[in-house]
């Protein structure tokens, strides 16, 4: 029979801290986030009545009034590249996301219960229909990209999904391997 002991190590104070660490800076991350959507909603309602609906301004857009939008993505992903950050078109889908809740309040059927989001420990987050297809068409755009040799038939696929990422506002470029 096989007996097993399990003690505690010495490091689990280390692992305690960093555990903390981590929720920390994801609480300043989602406040972060949340107050700069707030703020670009504003400045962009300063500069147009079109200002409630920045968020819905889309990467090929190239009107006057996108102009600005698409300079101030422009600027958060150099300095999300710059701290090296693995995908900053999911900052931006979030910003987005976070300012059309201010302006437009939540769909419903979220936060109906009173909980605040982010308060319900071991609770499955709710990811948005684009946040979910960007990360995942994100994932398989990278294993497309970094693969050795494709098929015709992946070639078609990998050609396919950089094309709905397109479409969902993403920048093929911005996205590091």
């Amino acid at each position: 029979m096989l007996e097993i002991t399990v003690t505690q190590a010495p490091e689990a104070n280390v692992i305690d801290v960093l555990r903390n660490a981590v929720a920390e800076a994801t609480v300043r991350a989602y406040g972060a986030e949340r107050e700069y959507a707030v703020a670009l909603c504003e400045v962009f309602r300063i500069e147009g009545p079109w200002s409630s609906q920045w968020y819905m301004i889309e990467h090929n857009d190239k009107t006057e009034v996108a102009k600005p939008v698409h300079a101030e993505k422009k600027a958060l992903f150099k300095v999300l590249n710059a701290a090296k950050h693995t995908n900053p078109s999911t900052v931006w889908a979030r910003v987005r996301k976070y300012a059309q809740e201010h302006i437009e309040g939540k769909p419903e059927g979220e936060g109906a219960s009173g909980e605040g989001e982010g308060e319900s420990v071991g609770a499955k987050a709710r990811r948005s229909l684009t946040l979910r297809f960007v990360e995942e068409l994100t994932t398989l755009y990278k294993a497309g990209k970094n693969a050795e040799s494709m098929s015709t038939k992946e070639t078609d696929a990998h050609t396919y999904i950089a094309s709905a990422l397109k479409a969902l506002g993403v920048e093929l470029s911005t996205i590091q391997s």
